[in-house]
């Protein structure tokens, strides 16, 4: 139940956001001027590219956590497997 609520809050905001990002140039279109448009979409590009950045950098930390995650279990599982032969051999 948490997860359909939080999938609904989330799509629901994305389609305001993109709502709003998208009708933003259209409702300054007959506002402003030639130059400020083109400030006005320079700096849209930049935020998409800043978002797209902060997304990218987040999927890379998540992997190289994932990564040392896996090292760490594969090294665990070693070394139990070692501290049993070593116990095993000891015994015999």
């Amino acid at each position: 139940m948490k997860k359909i609520v939080k999938a609904f809050v989330i799509s629901v905001l994305s389609l305001a956001v993109g709502y709003m990002a998208i009708s933003l140039p259209f409702r300054l279109f007959d506002s402003l001027g030639g130059d400020m448009m083109h400030k006005v979409f320079i700096g849209e590009l930049l935020i998409y590219l800043a978002i797209g950045m902060v997304f990218l950098a987040v999927q890379q930390k998540k992997s190289e956590q994932q990564k040392k995650s896996k090292e760490r279990h594969i090294a665990r599982r070693e070394k139990i497997a070692r501290v049993q032969t070593e116990w095993y051999d000891l015994a015999a």
